[in-house]
């Protein structure tokens, strides 16, 4: 895979609460990805997938476009999904809400970097 894909994704890894940082097709196959030892990558990428799915169909039927990000919180985390082109999307997934604000910095800060590293694979 992408030396420059695996460098933008260990970026998020960064901040401490970050347990997986991935690029995945839009079907939930994994395409890169750097996450903690306890995280089942392939098996949060597809059901992530799902995730994205949903919030498209949403905004379809509300008239509201297409998804730009969909943010999941939870009572010990979030879960990032911000599509990066047609075909693939960023899945960030974080123990701690408290990162939200510098995780959603740091997206779109790296989002064209993204597609470009994803453009050369």
């Amino acid at each position: 895979m992408s030396g420059k894909l695996q460098h933008l994704l260990g970026r998020f890894r960064t901040v401490e609460s970050v347990e997986l940082a991935a690029v995945v097709a839009t079907d939930g196959l994994l395409i890169e990805s750097v996450a903690s030892p306890e995280v089942d990558v392939d098996a949060v990428c597809a059901v992530a997938s799902n995730g994205l799915a949903m919030a498209e169909a949403l905004g379809r039927e509300i008239d509201k476009g297409g998804a730009i990000q969909t943010l999941l919180e939870y009572e010990n985390g979030i879960v990032l999904i911000e599509p990066i082109s047609g075909d693939a999307m960023l899945l960030l997934l974080a123990g701690a809400r408290e990162d939200l604000g510098y995780v959603r910095f740091l997206v779109a800060k790296h989002r064209d970097d993204m597609l470009d590293a994803l453009s050369a694979i």
